[in-house]
């Protein structure tokens, strides 16, 4: 059975029925659907392109850069939304995932996000020869679907930068910025596993207090997955310390 596909005779189930309540907002800039905080980041961090990403020299411009969109990706609240949390059992979240992609496929970067394409996605969607319900949902609430967009966006490309800072032969030498961000972001829930293991790369005092910070739970800044991640990180630094 097709996702969110009730059986015959049956009343749909509450996800199909969930109205998550998501107006369509305005941008006073034009037709964008994505906050300006994304649209404004530079190239190729604004479309978690991870091949051109890799690529990037890490030279003082490029890493200026990387430490200006951690700090956007931190603190402009815009990317930060309320996303309302579809109800039990959470298939919705695969289909809008399913959205998502479409939007990525022909809108690649966050400033050719429109709402006159996405309202063209809706289109071809409603064109489709089969649409289960969880897809008509979509289509009925697509506002939802491209809200729950933003902080994944924020995750995908906090992700990227911490994956190349990371690449660097020697990551200890931007230590004294790129320590405070990783362990914010962490906290934020924002690239977390990258930010993680930078910190256990950079291998500095400052970044051993700093796992050290979030390695704590229950009850810890970071959430228990985090934790655990950070948990092991020190871990691994404590054995390389005692191997030699």
């Amino acid at each position: 059975m097709g996702l969110g596909m009730s059986g015959p005779g049956t009343e749909p189930n509450a996800e199909e029925m969930w109205d998550p309540r998501v107006a369509r907002w305005r941008d006073p800039e034009g037709d964008y659907v994505l906050p300006h905080a994304l649209r404004s980041l530079p190239q190729p961090w604004d479309e978690s392109d991870w091949r051109r990403i890799a690529e990037l020299p890490r030279t003082d411009e490029r890493l200026a850069e990387a430490r200006r969109v951690l700090t956007v990706l931190l603190e402009d609240p815009a990317l930060a939304p309320q996303v309302p949390d579809p109800p039990s059992p959470g298939l919705l979240r695969h289909v809008w995932e399913e959205f998502h992609q479409a939007v990525g496929e022909s809108m690649p970067r966050p400033s050719h996000v429109t709402w006159s394409g996405v309202d063209e996605l809706v289109r071809a969607w409603q064109d489709r020869p089969q649409l289960y319900p969880l897809h008509r949902h979509v289509v009925r609430h697509v506002e939802a679907a491209v809200l729950a967009m933003i902080p994944l966006l924020r995750d995908d490309i906090a992700d990227s930068v911490f994956r190349w800072l990371a690449l660097d032969p020697d990551p200890g030498r931007f230590a004294d910025w790129a320590v405070g961000l990783a362990e914010r972001c962490v906290i934020e829930d924002i690239g977390a596993d990258p930010a993680v293991e930078l910190l256990g790369a950079v291998g500095s005092p400052e970044a051993k207090a700093a796992l050290g910070r979030l390695a704590v739970k229950p009850g810890g800044p970071a959430s228990w997955q985090n934790a655990e991640a950070a948990q092991s990180t020190l871990f691994d630094l404590g054995s390389e310390g005692t191997s030699h």
